[in-house]
């Protein structure tokens, strides 16, 4: 025999409790930061991330920065916080690309034309 059916009210219940509880994660996952400002930065200067890629003032700044006004930045605070995860990658590719060429030799003056 099949297994009973749950009535539509017990249904549109169970669906109101999972989404509040993925509001309530939401909440917590968002707020965790401005709970634990040292936290945070004290992950910026741990030193598995200075071996990744040295944080520069700027990248610091615009930390700083959307951890305050991030929510109101809307579009571009996304697209910042995105350039900002994305940064010390990108440096970190260009070093090993600048490393890994070999250097130009020197090139002679050019003759001067008489």
């Amino acid at each position: 025999m099949s297994p009973p059916r749950r009535s539509e009210l017990e249904m549109r219940k169970e669906l109101v409790r999972l989404r509040m509880e993925m509001q309530r994660q939401q909440l917590d996952y968002h707020a965790e930061p401005l709970r634990h400002p040292l936290r945070q930065l004290g992950h910026l200067f741990a030193p598995g991330r200075a071996a990744r890629g040295k944080g520069t003032p700027l990248a610091f700044g615009g930390v700083l920065l959307l951890t305050l006004f991030g929510k109101r930045l809307g579009r571009f605070g996304k697209l910042a916080r995105f350039a900002l995860e994305v940064y010390p990658l990108v440096s970190a590719g260009l070093r090993q690309y600048r490393e890994s060429r070999p250097p130009k030799p020197p090139q002679a003056p050019p003759k001067p034309q008489a």
